[in-house]
């Protein structure tokens, strides 16, 4: 599965640079400006982030916090050409992954992708053709996003760490609605339903298994 970088830079001539160092090696998209890099981030999540800090709407470090906010392990690499001590400590600690200054070179940029990427996989399990990426949580089965809510992510995250094993309805609830949940029974068999459909359409078995009155288990088939 390729991994796709979002690149938040303002300079035509750099971007070229980004687009001839990943060609074949990464999938990238480009932005020139923070507003539109954070309204397709809150769609869609990238594998990891370059990071420009000067840029014409809104500072980089702003940028860095709403990721944040939204998202605690993705990496996020800042390339800059502020390169004094305050701008890289500033960077760090606001949540950046790596700091590297203007001009960069190619090789050591690859090299450092290649080690944060190397770094975010220790977040991702592979279970019987199951991609599960806490990253950017999602789900793929044999390379096609499932296209997950939160709470699908969540449930089907849980059966599958818990293989063979079943999970009781009451234990689902907590873990994902969290302790004051209030609601219809029915939510979790629902979500189940539409699970097991997303599973099909992706060319997956019904793997989930019910227990009547008890829960539900996951099961390789």
């Amino acid at each position: 599965m390729e991994s796709l970088i979002y690149i938040v830079e303002d300079d035509e001539g750099i971007r070229e640079v980004y687009e001839g160092a990943f060609d074949g090696l990464y999938k990238i998209r480009m932005f020139e400006n923070g507003k539109d890099f954070l309204n397709e981030f809150e769609k869609s999540r990238p594998n990891l982030i370059i990071l420009d800090i000067m840029l014409p709407d809104m500072d980089g470090y702003t940028i860095l916090t709403k990721i944040r906010e939204l998202d605690e392990k993705i990496p996020v690499i800042i390339v800059s050409a502020k390169t004094d001590e305050i701008s890289f400590v500033k960077g760090l600690n606001k949540g950046a992954d790596d700091y590297m200054a203007k001009p960069f070179s190619i090789l050591e940029l690859i090299a450092r992708v290649k080690t944060n990427l190397r770094r975010a996989n220790l977040y991702i399990t592979n279970a019987d053709g199951f991609v599960i990426d806490n990253n950017v949580y999602k789900i793929f089965y044999k390379d096609k996003d499932l296209m997950l809510t939160l709470k699908e992510f969540k449930l089907l995250k849980m059966l599958i760490s818990n293989s063979g094993v079943t999970v009781e309805r009451e234990t689902l609830f907590r873990e994902v609605w969290g302790e004051s949940f209030i609601g219809e029974t029915r939510t979790l068999d629902m979500h189940i339903a539409t699970l097991r459909d997303k599973i099909k359409e992706a060319g997956g078995s019904d793997c989930i298994v019910t227990v009547r009155g008890i829960g539900y288990r996951y099961e390789n088939k």
